[in-house]
């Protein structure tokens, strides 16, 4: 399939319950449950379900990378080639449920603006206070840690153990997939005084406190 061919028409209805269950879209679906969460094969961050979608619909797929490394490998910007694969997706059943499904499985409110690839975009969970996300969070993590589906108490309890066997100033990539982590992460993080850096569910980056 091209990687680049243009899409001429209207976009199609977005309509989130639509599914196809047609053997590519269930091939395609899990191969993105193989690769998300997995690192990018450049800068070794987090991908997320959008990641691993472009991934697949560019050929990238035994090689996955983030958007901003596919990107960087294209000579495009990050936006301009998030936009065209969004449209790109939304004509092509299988990779628009791929699209679907992956904000489904982050928890945004809106299926097609997810934040791990629009600022602002705000977690159908969330309420309250916004993680305080600073510039700090394209720096290259010292550790990282798959919580998979920790949560609750036994997630915070490895975390401040973790931490704790961290230096003052380093920073901790945590990929936690329990519904509850992106209330109770930056909670955590205020009661303990460590710096959330990056908050886009499921990939997180703490900063250990100085003291």
């Amino acid at each position: 399939m091209e990687a680049h061919a243009d899409v001429q028409g209207d976009a199609l209805t977005r309509d989130p319950d639509r599914t196809n269950s047609s053997p590519q879209t269930a091939s395609l679906l899990q191969d993105l449950g193989r690769l998300r969460g997995s690192r990018c094969s450049h800068c070794a961050g987090s991908l997320c379900g959008h990641d691993a979608l472009f991934s697949v619909v560019l050929g990238f797929k035994d090689a996955p990378r983030c958007l901003a490394c596919l990107g960087g490998d294209l000579g495009r910007g990050r936006e301009e080639l998030r936009d065209q694969l969004r449209e790109y997706c939304e004509h092509r059943d299988c990779y628009r449920e791929g699209w679907l499904e992956a904000s489904r499985e982050e928890g945004f409110g809106d299926p097609w603006r997810p934040g791990c690839l629009y600022d602002g975009a705000v977690l159908a969970s969330e309420a309250g206070e916004e993680p305080n996300v600073s510039a700090q969070e394209g720096a290259a993590p010292d550790a990282v840690w798959n919580a998979g589906s920790m949560g609750c108490g036994d997630l915070v309890l490895e975390l401040r153990a973790r931490l704790g066997a961290m230096r003052p100033g380093q920073l901790l990539a945590v990929i936690a997939r329990d519904p509850g982590a992106p209330e109770d992460l930056p909670a955590w993080c205020r009661l303990t005084g460590h710096a959330l850096v990056m908050a886009r569910h499921p990939d997180y980056r703490i900063r250990r406190k100085e003291s």
